[in-house]
């Protein structure tokens, strides 16, 4: 092993100048990790263009058998990229599950199969260590980037963003098209809660950039979450580090995230619930002092524990080399 690890990073989730929005902290930790010296090469496939762009990542796979040694190990984020690096049989795996690779009933499926064929282990919270089935998985949240989520005049920030300065506004940072997030919920939550103020308005935020995501989350006056499964939701740190109250569902590590956080409310996946939340949640009128919870676990963070799993993971197929070369 090189005093600089080389890494093959593999995902199919990754910001794009077409898609700015799509899964911007992959990006962050990748770039926290060559920060902490880590020479990073990146393949991307990108899943919009469906099958032909596995295929090439696959061929690129086996490939990567066949040539001299290029890298310590491979890097795969999301479980679909975690089989794909399993077509080689060079470099040990490191693979980082993001929620649904594990807890969703199909994709989860494949999940748990990678989670046994690779050399580490990452999830999210400790629900998708059970659901992974490895007892030696690593716990490593995805680490909040601290230089763009920082709380924020809300001011200026609405003037910046062309929002009205006297509505109420509630941040919905996900795709309303993706099901898991249940937008319907929260739609209806909205609707019940503008019963009693007329000012309070939902703003649903997605495939955006990164920096203007953490803008929103200082133009609004809170931010709700009502999943049916998430693993360590990015978005209620992201708020937390903005100082943005949350009110959210139950659901991956979010009561651990926001703690007895004043302004933050867990809710039950009922509309009029989240509807009641919302309401103490604006009467509140204050931002949070979330900032102060997530500040330790940032991107850097993040990267420092990631390298300790590439040293365990190298050290451990070190070991097994030794001893085999001993029989």
């Amino acid at each position: 092993m090189s005093e600089k690890l080389r890494v093959l990073v593999v995902t199919n989730t990754y910001p794009t100048a077409d898609r700015p929005g799509d899964t911007p902290q992959v990006h962050d930790q990748v770039e926290a990790l060559r920060a902490k010296g880590c020479d990073i090469d990146l393949m991307y496939v990108n899943r919009y263009e469906g099958r032909r762009s596995y295929a090439r990542a696959a061929w690129a796979m086996l490939l990567l058998s066949l040539r001299s040694q290029r890298y310590d190990l491979v890097h795969a984020y999301y479980g679909h990229c975690g089989l794909l690096a399993r077509l080689q049989f060079r470099y040990p795996i490191v693979v980082t599950f993001l929620g649904s690779d594990l807890l969703h009933p199909r994709d989860g499926a494949i999940g748990k199969v990678v989670a046994k064929v690779v050399d580490g282990v990452i999830v999210q919270s400790e629900e998708m260590k059970r659901a992974a089935r490895r007892g030696d998985a690593y716990v490593i949240p995805m680490g909040v980037n601290l230089h763009l989520f920082t709380p924020y005049p809300m001011e200026d920030s609405r003037r910046e963003l062309g929002l009205a300065l006297d509505e109420r506004l509630v941040l919905f940072p996900w795709n309303p098209a993706r099901a898991v997030k249940r937008f319907d919920i929260v739609q209806e939550a909205v609707e019940i809660a503008q019963q009693s103020d007329a000012r309070i308005r939902l703003v649903p935020v997605y495939d955006e950039p990164h920096a203007v995501v953490a803008k929103y989350m200082s133009a609004c006056d809170v931010m709700v979450l009502a999943s049916d499964h998430e693993g360590s939701p990015m978005a209620v740190r992201e708020a937390m580090a903005c100082n943005l109250p949350v009110v959210s569902v139950d659901v991956g590590d979010v009561r651990q995230i926001i703690g007895d956080t004043q302004g933050c409310y867990l809710c039950r996946r009922e509309p009029l619930d989240i509807a009641a939340k919302l309401g103490l949640a604006l009467q509140h009128g204050h931002r949070t002092c979330g900032a102060r919870v997530v500040r330790k676990k940032d991107a850097g963070w993040c990267a420092d524990q990631i390298m300790l799993v590439y040293r365990s993971v190298l050290k451990k197929g070190s070991l097994q080399r030794k001893n085999q070369g001993a029989m």
